[in-house]
């Protein structure tokens, strides 16, 4: 059946959404780390391999070049963060191949938006906006250049914003799907989180292909070979991009510690006199217990603060290519010359990520309570430390 009958039929995408969900399911079984390793590289493998068989000599040639690329920067970034704090090996391929198949739902977006396919709830429909289309429009509301009504700025502001909240959320369901058992610390999960990350941006630096393997047809292919656009162009992406996924996800990955850890963290900090207001005041006038209260406050704020830090880069880095003119220097926007008039603007927020982003996460990584041994959870609400609990 073709893809155009498939996407004019709601009941097969339906079928399909479930098919895919069952997979999922499945993948994240019920086994131990070393299992669900196992099952999740060998499911990657085959989609590989699958990718491969469809492709002539030159496109496996090139494909197998992109991965040896992509390789490279995800096996940098592991290390340094894994030097933080070392876990099983099978913990990390885990958690490193989950973060791989993170990319899922977006990918799924993105061929939503490809395609212009509609999607239909009970009481109304949404077309998915193409995130440049977008730009477009919300660079004309900046300028003035044509009247905007509120529905188009809501349009693009949530357009912005939906590619940050559709990858956050994906990369932390895997990190909490994958093998929460193991987490003994917040650095656990922060760490953890990271390797998802890493995953992430390693497989959307192979499948979309205007990334990595649209860098070398755009500058290796042919008989003049630009070396120095190629190489700039993937540093880029494994530097700058890949930092801003690792940035996100640990500060989500942070939050989300601070949750699966509420009930021994709030026994501290009630040991310490320190108090929670926003708990406590919710506790007072639901009910609600506070370690529920606690947790759910804790994943709602890494959520907002991680999504709104990827949609503010997207945002940032998209300004040369929406705004009239198409600045790309910092004198060129603001109309002045000077010591720093020729400064890229995307090398702003690329600093700012990177270098704010690293120390960000050190700092994290080294607070006392985040490398504090809680132990592991044993059933619901009880932590035990198996070192402590040795006679």
């Amino acid at each position: 059946m073709k893809m155009e009958e498939i996407g004019g039929n709601a009941f097969l995408i339906a079928l399909a959404v479930l098919v895919i969900i069952f997979i999922w399911k499945f993948l994240f079984g019920p086994w131990d780390s070393k299992a669900k390793a196992a099952v999740l590289g060998i499911f990657i493998g085959w989609i590989g391999v699958d990718m491969l068989a469809g492709q002539t000599v030159q496109e496996q040639l090139a494909t197998v070049l992109v991965v040896i690329i992509a390789a490279i920067p995800a096996s940098i970034w592991c290390v340094l963060f894994l030097k933080q704090h070392m876990r099983r090996l099978s913990i990390v391929l885990l958690t490193f191949f989950a973060g791989m198949l993170s990319t899922a739902p977006i990918l799924f977006y993105d061929a939503i938006v490809r395609g212009g396919y509609e999607l239909h709830f009970f009481l109304f429909r949404i077309t998915p906006e193409n995130f440049m289309r977008s730009s477009r429009t919300f660079a004309q509301m900046l300028t003035g250049e044509s009247g905007i009504v509120s529905a188009s700025v809501t349009i693009t502001i949530v357009s912005f914003a939906l590619v940050g909240v559709i990858e956050e959320w994906s990369k932390n369901w895997v990190v909490r799907k994958s093998d929460p058992s193991y987490f003994s610390s917040v650095n656990d999960v922060i760490q953890l989180s990271i390797i998802a990350a890493i995953g992430f941006a390693f497989a959307e630096n192979i499948v979309n292909p205007n990334y990595f393997m649209g860098f070398i047809k755009s500058y290796l292919a042919g008989g003049d070979p630009r070396w120095g656009a190629f190489l700039a162009s993937v540093f880029g992406r494994s530097i700058i991009t890949n930092m801003v996924h690792i940035t996100c996800s640990g500060v989500l990955g942070y939050f989300y510690g601070l949750a699966f850890f509420a009930k021994p963290a709030l026994e501290e900090d009630r040991a310490r006199g320190k108090r929670h207001r926003l708990v406590l005041l919710i506790h007072r006038m639901t009910g609600l217990s506070r370690i529920k209260i606690y947790r759910n406050v804790s994943m709602i704020i890494g959520l907002v603060t991680a999504m709104a830090m990827h949609s503010l880069f997207d945002i940032l880095v998209s300004i040369p290519e929406t705004l009239p003119g198409h600045p790309q220097t910092i004198g060129n926007l603001f109309y002045f010359s000077g010591a720093l008039s020729g400064l890229p603007i995307v090398l702003i927020p690329a600093a700012i990520y990177v270098f704010g982003g690293f120390f960000l996460l050190m700092y994290l990584f080294h607070k006392k309570g985040d490398i504090k041994q809680h132990g592991f959870r044993f059933r619901q609400e009880v932590f035990v430390n198996p070192a402590a609990a040795c006679p």
